[in-house]
């Protein structure tokens, strides 16, 4: 089995108590002075650099608005070991309107370039980081890129941007059936 870093995103010590979480790496992250939605891209760079030894493979994302249970984890580390090196894995989670500021929800996985709800497998190039895998050849690329500079809303997009500039595969994980809990 591929070897990860499990991490659970952690906004304002405002993330749900999960009894699966105590197995994640909890990334608090929160509003400074100069950025008053914190900045997540600079804790996520500082988690890898030094949690990621040689041997790791990427690293799996539960943000702290979303619930997942042991099934859940299960068949998402099952598809990450099918391919823990060139596909970004992401859960299908809905999205809802206070999050998006959006009218209604969309899935937090999109095609060419958007979120909608069509639920599709095809042409998958958007994701959020609600329950997603990312590989190490992403996660190098977006610190090459300045992921430590990168703050909030931007940083899911800019991981988005990555990904389709170095040809990387986003995959639907169905089995796995998180709920985004920000409604």
């Amino acid at each position: 089995m591929a070897q990860i870093i499990c991490i659970r995103l952690d906004w304002n010590r405002t993330a749900i108590p999960l009894r699966i979480a105590s197995s994640y790496y909890t990334l608090h992250y929160g509003p400074e002075p100069a950025h008053p939605f914190g900045r997540r891209g600079l804790a996520m760079a500082g988690a890898w650099q030094q949690l990621a030894g040689p041997d790791i493979a990427g690293m799996l994302i539960l943000d702290g608005d979303v619930a997942i249970d042991p099934h859940d984890h299960r068949h998402m580390l099952q598809a990450i070991d099918k391919d823990p090196h060139d596909t970004v894995h992401a859960a299908p989670v809905r999205l809802w309107p206070v999050s998006t500021h959006l009218t209604d929800w969309v899935w937090g996985h999109g095609a060419d370039g958007r979120f909608s709800q069509n639920d599709t497998d095809d042409h998958i190039d958007m994701f959020t980081f609600c329950f997603t895998y990312l590989p190490r050849r992403l996660m190098q690329a977006c610190i090459t890129s300045g992921l430590a500079e990168w703050t909030y809303p931007g940083v899911d997009g800019k991981f988005c941007q990555q990904a389709r500039t170095i040809g990387m595969a986003v995959s639907v994980v169905r089995e796995a059936r998180p709920k985004h809990l920000n409604y």
